[in-house]
């Protein structure tokens, strides 16, 4: 039997795989595998490409779908494989700078990386190849048995939120060029985007695999119906966003793009916020920018004080002299006993012009491998290979810092603006507007830089909330409520955001109510399958009495 028939059995075993016995098809097999890979992978790097990556989704269902369950797995892993390393190429070099591991290991650790998250796809594949050939020929002349591909949509929801990552990613980054069809993240989330985006590609492959009756063609005309009208939906939504953000309250900020770890990057920082021309209300530079302080420090009035209770050497004993307003800026503080040695907490201080520390914010959400290992508690030797020299601690508190003129401010470390909770749970608390303060200068490819912020987009279509991200070498920018990306800085250079950044107090129902559109796709997936199975079964149990 063919390893294109769809009516192919369900039954996978090493005699009747294709994959396994016909050796003439494998090189097909692995050029059409490479072939959807690149289409899919390539977007990544070049998000207007939106729709090409597109049809690599609906070749990559296509291509599971004709196929037997082992095939299918097999080659939608090796999929994941060739697309993800197209898209996280950099990191690699990034491992290798960033540890103490050789080149070669760092490859091999990056293999590994790109494994575990193609898992994801070999899940896919297999549920294509599951839902789409039916046990019995009974079923398969019936069109019941194809509408059964509509599952793979809410599958894919509780594939993508369920399975842990590595790099973050989502099928709902690959549209963020199309701006209406984020819009609805603020209902549910990032995977409500995701749910939108696989519907087309499930839409468009059900087409490609059945198009012989009138069904087939209702159907699909429904679920464009559907897209085409969450789109419409989204365009008013995100022009009546725009509107409410013209419209409202703002702040002043100018936001610094300078390397931390450069000699001499504080008096850079310095020097570009004095020449900001407009009165400025917050002044932000990156994460790391300041040195390593005591918890019990209140304010830099007294610079003996100041180095009594700091890490030398210290680059900022007096971050900014004669600061008009407030400033924002990323270091780290120890306890009693933590001088020189940690732990420390990856902190953001919102000093004022009397240089007072008014409040402070601790990073809530560490980074695997750059700030822990996953298991270095059984194997401490994992901290050595990632090249961790001291102990980061979590913070607890979700509320937002309080400026002067009692604007209310969310503010994320490093990669939080990847992490949709933590946005949420700082607005939910009452922030304003997001602010992000990331170092990054230990990635040096600019795709790194570039896809870190096409991460962190939609946190602020979640919440409706403006994301000032003010990064070392970028990319510092202003995302609007709507997704639009503003007042860019070039990645790898320094330079200065001036911006007016709008408060808004409105909480959506993403925000109240987190990732509920993933549990609910979670249980229709569930129900589905179990009604798909009992169908199927009394479908089995009817064919001999039908074929007598």
């Amino acid at each position: 039997m063919s390893d294109d028939n769809p009516t192919a059995p369900a039954n996978d075993n090493a005699s009747g795989d294709p994959l396994a016995n016909t050796a003439w098809n494998l090189p097909a097999v692995l050029l059409k595998c490479a072939a959807i890979a690149v289409v899919i992978g390539v977007p990544w790097l070049y998000p207007n490409w939106f729709l090409l990556g597109s049809l690599g989704w609906v070749a990559l269902i296509m291509f599971a779908a004709r196929r037997r369950r082992l095939t299918a797995t097999a080659g939608s892993f090796l999929i994941g494989m060739i697309s993800l390393g197209i898209a996280f190429h950099w990191a690699p070099k990034s491992i290798s700078s960033t540890t103490n591991l050789s080149e070669t290991m760092s490859h091999v650790v990056f293999l590994g990386l790109v494994a575990w998250e193609s898992l994801a796809f070999a899940m896919l594949g297999y549920s294509a190849s599951a839902l789409s050939q039916p046990p019995t020929t009974a079923e398969a002349d019936s069109s019941r048995g194809r509408s059964w591909l509509w599952l793979l949509v809410p599958i894919w929801v509780a594939i993508e939120f369920f399975h842990p990552q590595i790099f973050g990613w989502s099928l709902a980054h690959t549209v963020l060029a199309y701006l209406p069809l984020i819009q609805i993240a603020e209902v549910t989330g990032t995977s409500g985007v995701a749910f939108l985006v696989m519907l087309a590609t499930v839409s468009l492959a059900r087409l490609g695999l059945h198009h012989e009756c009138r069904r087939d063609w209702i159907e699909f005309g429904m679920g464009a119906s559907l897209i085409a009208s969450a789109c419409i939906a989204g365009q008013w939504r995100a022009s009546q966003w725009q509107d409410l953000a013209g419209q409202a309250d703002s702040i002043r900020v100018a936001a610094v793009q300078v390397d931390p770890s450069k000699m001499g990057s504080v008096s850079e920082m310095q020097r570009m916020s004095r020449s900001a021309q407009t009165p400025i209300d917050l002044y932000i530079w990156p994460e790391s920018s300041l040195g390593h302080y005591h918890i019990s420090l209140e304010n830099f009035r007294d610079e003996v004080q100041t180095a009594m209770n700091s890490e030398a050497p210290n680059p900022a004993i007096d971050p900014f002299p004669g600061v008009p307003s407030e400033l924002l800026a990323g270091g780290k503080t120890y306890d009693d006993g933590g001088r020189d040695q940690g732990p420390y907490k990856n902190t953001a201080f919102l000093i004022d012009s009397t240089k007072s520390i008014r409040s402070r914010y601790v990073k809530r959400s560490l980074l695997p491998i750059g700030e822990y290992v996953p298991g270095e508690t059984w194997f401490p030797f994992l901290r050595d290979w990632a090249a961790l020299d001291s102990t980061l601690l979590r913070g607890a508190d979700d509320a937002p810092l309080t400026l002067a003129g009692n604007q209310k401010v969310g503010v994320l470390v490093c990669y939080e603006d990847m992490v949709a909770e933590n946005s949420a749970a700082t607005t939910r608390e009452g922030a304003e507007c997001l602010i992000a303060l990331i170092n990054g200068s230990r990635f040096t490819d600019v795709d790194t830089l570039q896809q870190h912020l096409w991460l962190a987009q939609l946190r602020a279509v979640e919440n409706r909330r403006s994301l000032v991200r003010c990064a070392a070498t970028g990319v510092s920018c202003l995302v609007q409520p709507d997704g639009a990306i503003t007042d860019r800085l070039t990645p790898q250079q320094s330079g200065m955001i001036v911006a007016s950044v709008p408060l808004l107090r409105t909480q959506t129902i993403y925000t109240r109510y987190g990732d509920w559109f993933v549990y609910l796709a979670t249980a229709i997936a569930m129900i589905g399958v179990i009604v798909m199975k009992a169908n199927r079964r009394r479908r089995a149990d009817r064919q001999p009495a039908n074929s007598n």
